[in-house]
């Protein structure tokens, strides 16, 4: 994305220091307009964003009006809020693609050796989505689907990625939400029992979830680091409440030994 601020041939000329702070802070403006709209656009008006990004108004909507021609964010319809634009999928989809094809074989691999549905996912608008599905052969479906979106406080693959945002980004997930929705009675719903359930999340590693998204499912996450130690993605598998409860330590096992060939594979090629 380039951003104009005059016309005719002037930005060929060199900048003043004072000239070059004000492009930058205006850049850095804009980062914090996405940052804002990707977390809680939907309740948030021109004016509150102004506040929020420290300038004034006019300016603020100078800045908006050229996020939203460009795609990067739309304003809705009917109300005062913002929401993230298709122009944001379409700049992470190469992104998403890379990394899919450098894990595919490992989740592939993980599906064979479990004999389980196998999957990887990212964050994409401050949703967990799944991007791909791996499934031993003549196996039922069990779990969600290639493309699935949202959902992630109460899956382990959104846990992960929830996790590795850390508790800001966590408190902006369930501020834009409006709470946490519950999807069964074992769904974590209370913020305080997430953020405590997600700290132990980062600190071992691995997430698991116990039929809080659908009964008798159960799903087993770890995370994919990139070799700037951040968490690209995650890797899981799924299965029954039952089996579980017979082999989730083998599972647990092959989850993690998973997630570190996956680092490991983005790592040497990054």
């Amino acid at each position: 994305m380039k951003l104009s601020y005059s016309d005719g041939d002037s930005d060929n000329l060199p900048l003043s220091g004072a000239q070059a702070g004000a492009k930058f802070k205006s850049v850095r403006r804009v980062f914090r307009i996405m940052d804002l709209v990707g977390r809680q656009g939907e309740d948030l008006t021109a004016k509150q964003i102004a506040h929020e990004i420290g300038t004034n108004l006019s300016s603020c909507y100078y800045l908006l009006s050229i996020l939203t021609d460009e795609g990067y964010i739309e304003k809705l319809p009917h109300r005062g809020g913002y929401r993230i634009g298709p122009t944001i999928s379409l700049l992470s989809e190469g992104s998403r693609s890379d990394f899919d094809s450098k894990i595919e074989p490992v989740v592939e691999e993980l599906a064979q050796r479990t004999q389980r549905q196998a999957y990887s996912a990212v964050l994409s608008a401050g949703e967990m989505e799944v991007t791909q599905v791996k499934a031993p052969p003549n196996s039922p479906p069990v779990g969600v689907v290639e493309g699935f979106r949202g959902a992630s406080h109460a899956l382990a693959l959104g846990k992960v990625l929830l996790a590795g945002m850390g508790s800001k980004y966590v408190e902006g997930y369930i501020e834009g939400h409006g709470g946490l929705e519950a999807f069964t009675p074992r769904t974590i719903v209370q913020p305080a029992l997430l953020h405590t359930h997600l700290n132990k999340v980062r600190m071992v590693g691995l997430a698991i979830d116990f039929e809080e998204f659908a009964q008798n499912l159960c799903c087993v996450a770890a995370p994919v680091w990139s070799r700037r130690a951040k968490v690209e993605g995650a890797i899981g598998l799924s299965t029954t409440a039952r089996r579980i409860h017979d082999e989730g330590r083998r599972l647990t096992e092959m989850v993690q030994w998973a997630a570190e060939e996956a680092s490991a594979m983005l790592k040497e090629e990054s």
